[in-house]
């Protein structure tokens, strides 16, 4: 899924190679198998490392686990930084950060109200919609934030670790369980 090429399509930005990201860089495959095969908990881990990374990057003192914790009440804040550090860097890239931001936040609500469906089958089905339409949203953030570090196909973080692979056989596991609980019991 995750395949590397002989000619990396990379861009490249002066002194992007000098500095480190300002955000998370991941390969856009590898993003999307994390989130989906974790049902979106990897976005807990993606918001943390933005913030991060973010703090290191400008010395702003942000606290990345408070805004991991409340993460749907800094989406905006942390798109709209990523669209102000493409603007700074002087470089031209349209992704509609705010509407973006709106959408996750607004997906994040749908996907908590779900639970209130009565029908599970379709609380199940529509849930499955939901998680497609924030890896849509996800991955086009993602693209911003690669098209910044000169790195547009992730390809610096597109190998998948050990440790990937444990949350990839977790998240698998907690799929069995749901499609179990869903269809079966």
């Amino acid at each position: 899924m995750i395949a590397l090429s002989d000619s990396p399509a990379t861009v490249e930005f002066p002194g992007a190679a000098t500095a480190p990201p300002d955000f998370y860089v991941v390969c856009k495959s590898k993003l999307a198998l994390l989130f989906v095969s974790t049902s979106g908990f990897f976005l807990i881990y993606w918001f943390y490392r933005n913030w991060k990374l973010y703090r290191a990057a400008t010395g702003n003192k942000v606290l990345p686990l408070f805004r991991t914790i409340l993460g749907v009440f800094f989406v905006y804040s942390l798109f709209t930084k990523i669209d102000h550090r493409i603007g700074a860097s002087n470089l031209k890239y349209r992704w509609y950060p705010r509407s973006l931001a709106l959408a996750v936040i607004l997906l994040a609500c749908t996907g908590s109200a779900l639970m209130w469906l009565p029908d599970v089958q379709i609380r199940f089905a529509l849930s499955l919609l939901v998680l497609f339409l924030q890896t849509c949203c996800l991955l086009r953030v993602q693209n911003a934030i690669n098209y910044l570090a000169g790195d547009v196909e992730g390809l610096g973080n597109s190998k998948l670790t050990f440790a990937n692979g444990i949350w990839v056989a977790l998240g698998l596991c907690w799929w069995g369980l749901a499609i179990i609980g869903f269809y079966v019991l």
